[in-house]
């Protein structure tokens, strides 16, 4: 329940704290003392789109806080989900700040959220249920809808089972789709996906091909220069030059004479060893050198060859990816592919029959929703007629309309979002009058009373605990309208109901009564609020009542009426 609300800078108000108590809270006053604003700065609070026309003239920013308590489970589930520590004394403060610029600064218990989450969490603790939104109830569509949530957990249940299949369907059908396209055009794709295959594979690439051909090319490139150095290398180290022996007969004296003197010392040993492994070494380069030196190096047919495999690589590369391994990878998704193309037919028919499985399993859910829904209706046109008859319309018979789609006759069934059920609210205004549309039917007055009844009766089953009526009581009065608070007090029992009336029969069966008005100081007018005490509310009454002057008379008056209408 909202305790409190602070609204700053907003059309006519600089700064205005309304208080709320439990029960039905009625804001009365002359129009345009700013009761709109309030509950319109309550809507600003709970996410709804805000307006910079609102912020008030020569101000940046306009803002609005409320403080609530009494949290529910599933505020504190959303507390939770969004990691917000709940106050210690249970109350919750929710906080918007929207600026000329259009910038918001949305918090909840002073922790910067986004606006969707102050949204969400808004829709949790109050319903607002304004003058206009017996449009809602003059469109056919938004009537299931209403008649779904009147059935509660049973039909959601079976509605999110259905959905979950309905989404499934459409997938199957975009599978179909695609597998039933232009078989030219199929054709084209496995005629590409073929001829792509078999030049890469044709190839015979491996990874690490083309280093080891660019490495063979350079040596082919230079093999005169590499020649050189091989046989001049193995001259130095097996020949002598006449004056010195060479570097392999060098070593082995140095070997020799190292022999004779490791016995010595331990040192000599250890450089014996190293000396011996500088000997096995040379050995090594001097045989690899033997078998290099004498080879022909240069074959100008092995080059022509590297040459043409290196331009193949380079062709490929180009096509098909920027390494070898980038161009075998190409291939093998290129062959998936081909594969799934080709089997395209099998994979249509396998889709036809889930298709085929999922439409009998969707089939069945519309036939429980339709049982469920006509049982639901049932009880809501009862509960309604109920309503309707104590706001003194016993005549009007209220049904709710559902047309299930007939597919006995063979032809493909079309499930909607919501199954196979079509639903639309009827009234019959007067005794022995057909059941029509109410937007054919209903005059502003009875769609009012209409609309609170539908209301009342959800209102039953609805868990959020502020619900707010903004001037529904339009276009009825004496008995209908003590009937009309009736509902309101019977729905403060449960809920706390916030009401904006300007009828004296509503405000005198008010909890709390607060009164809206308009006061000019310095050139400039704000937005007064007064929560009434006991002789304040007898003369609001009084206003309400008469519009004139006060007398004994319209106070008598105004004091019987909440006396009969407080028992």
């Amino acid at each position: 329940m909202i305790q409190s609300l602070t609204i700053k800078n907003t059309a006519i108000i600089d700064k205005l704290t309304v208080e709320f108590g439990e029960g039905l809270n009625c804001l009365s006053g002359e129009t345009g003392a700013g009761k709109s604003i309030i509950i319109d700065s309550i809507c600003c609070l709970l996410g709804e789109r805000s307006s910079r026309e609102n912020i008030r003239n020569g101000c940046e920013s306009a803002s609005v806080q409320g403080v609530f308590y009494d949290e529910s489970e599933a505020v504190l589930d959303l507390l939770e989900e969004f990691g917000i520590d709940v106050e210690d004394d249970g109350t919750l403060i929710l906080f918007r700040e929207y600026g000329v610029s259009g910038k918001n600064i949305c918090r909840i218990n002073g922790q910067a959220v986004t606006l969707s989450m102050l949204k969400k969490l808004g829709e949790t603790l109050i319903d607002i249920h304004g003058q206009h939104d017996s449009h809602a109830l003059l469109m056919p569509a938004s009537h299931i809808d209403i008649l779904d949530a009147f059935g509660g957990e049973e039909i959601t249940a079976v509605k999110t089972r259905y959905k979950s299949a309905y989404a499934h369907l459409h997938e199957i059908d975009a599978e179909i789709k695609s597998l039933s396209g232009d078989p030219e055009e199929r054709q084209a794709k496995i005629d590409l996906l073929s001829f792509q295959i078999e030049e890469i594979k044709s190839a015979e690439f491996k990874i690490g091909e083309e280093e080891e051909l660019e490495d063979r090319r350079k040596v082919l490139a230079n093999a005169e220069d590499i020649s050189v150095c091989l046989n001049g290398t193995y001259a130095r180290l097996t020949e002598s030059d006449g004056m010195h022996g060479s570097v392999c007969d060098a070593l082995y004296d140095i070997q020799s004479d190292f022999e004779k003197i490791s016995e010595y010392s331990e040192k000599y040993s250890e450089l014996l060893e190293k000396i011996n492994d500088a000997v096995y070494a040379l050995e090594d380069v001097t045989s690899v050198l033997r078998r290099e030196k004498d080879e022909d190096l240069y074959n100008k047919e092995e080059a022509d060859e590297i040459d043409e495999r290196l331009e193949l690589i380079f062709k490929l590369k180009r096509k098909y990816g920027a390494t070898i391994k980038e161009i075998l990878k190409f291939c093998d998704e290129a062959a998936e592919k081909l594969s799934a193309i080709e089997n395209s037919a099998e994979r249509y028919d396998a889709a036809l029959k889930e298709r085929a499985s999922v439409c009998e399993i969707l089939k069945d859910l519309c036939e429980d929703l339709n049982f469920m829904r006509a049982k639901a209706a049932l009880i809501l046109e009862s509960n309604i007629s109920g309503e309707l008859s104590d706001m003194d319309m016993s005549k009007v018979k209220f049904k709710a309309k559902i047309d299930y789609e007939n597919t006995d006759d063979g032809e493909e069934i079309s499930f909607g979002k919501n199954g196979l059920d079509s639903v639309e609210f009827l009234v019959s205004t007067n005794p022995g009058e057909p059941p029509r549309p109410l937007a054919k039917i209903a005059s502003g007055g009875e769609l009012s009373r209409i609309m609170l009844a539908i209301k009342c009766v959800l209102a039953e089953i609805d868990n959020t605990p502020t619900l707010i009526f903004d001037e529904i009581d339009t276009g009825i009065s004496g008995q209908t309208a003590i009937s009309v608070g009736t509902k309101f007090k019977k729905l403060s029992k449960n809920h706390q109901v916030i009401c904006v009336t300007h009828l004296a029969q509503i405000a005198a069966i008010a909890n709390h009564n607060i009164f809206v008005s308009k006061v000019s100081l310095d050139e400039q007018t704000r937005t007064s609020v007064k929560v009434l005490n006991g002789d304040e509310k007898v003369l609001e009454i009084c206003r309400l009542l008469d519009g004139g002057e006060i007398t004994e008379t319209t106070i008598g008056h105004a004091k019987e009426l909440i006396q009969r209408l407080s028992k």
